[in-house]
């Protein structure tokens, strides 16, 4: 079973990337050679777009923090009209998140136009893999904790609903919505 919560880019990575870049800069510093700037420049566009993308992760959050949070949102859910999970999220879990959760149903795409359900849910869940069914738990200005549903839906289809029940429960306590799920 995959971990409940989205991971952050490795630090392993950004520290390449450092090192990558300060060698590049140190040539450029000890020679004047415009060959490190063009060594270095993807480098830098991959600097620029890993910024954009997280700066515009922090808006999003900023805009759930003044639109969604004063009003006690504290989640986004994303569901589809699967018969997997469609019932059991409808009736066991939008009743129980009640106010805290705004949702929106994928099944419902082709109407969406780009309210902020709509782009939190692209930003932070992504639509390449086990998107859907997904809630994604605000933390303030922090990275939001994404729980993905797919796999644990499919493994309770085969007979296996531990691993829902596990998820569920893991979902629930972020929320501070403590006890089992029905």
């Amino acid at each position: 079973m995959p971990p409940a919560i989205e991971q952050t880019m490795p630090v392993g990575c950004l520290a390449v990337l450092g090192i990558y870049l300060t060698v590049c800069v140190a040539v450029f510093w000890l020679t004047k050679s415009g060959v490190a700037v063009t060594v270095a420049l993807p480098a830098l566009l991959l600097v620029a777009a890993v910024a954009v993308k997280f700066l515009y992760g922090l808006a999003l959050l900023l805009a759930v923090r003044r639109r969604w949070s004063r009003r006690g949102v504290r989640c986004l859910v994303v569901y589809s009209n699967s018969p997997a999970w469609e019932t059991h999220i409808r009736t066991t879990w939008l009743p129980r998140l009640g106010d805290v959760a705004v949702a929106i149903n994928w099944s419902e795409r082709a109407s969406w136009t780009s309210t902020l359900a709509v782009r939190v849910f692209k930003r932070f869940c992504g639509q390449y893999r086990n998107f859907n069914p997904a809630v994604v738990v605000f933390r303030g200005l922090r990275r939001p904790y994404v729980f993905r549903f797919y796999n644990a839906f499919r493994e309770a289809k085969a007979g296996r609903p531990q691993y829902l029940e596990r998820l569920q429960t893991q979902l629930f306590d972020a929320l501070g919505i403590g006890g089992k799920a029905a």
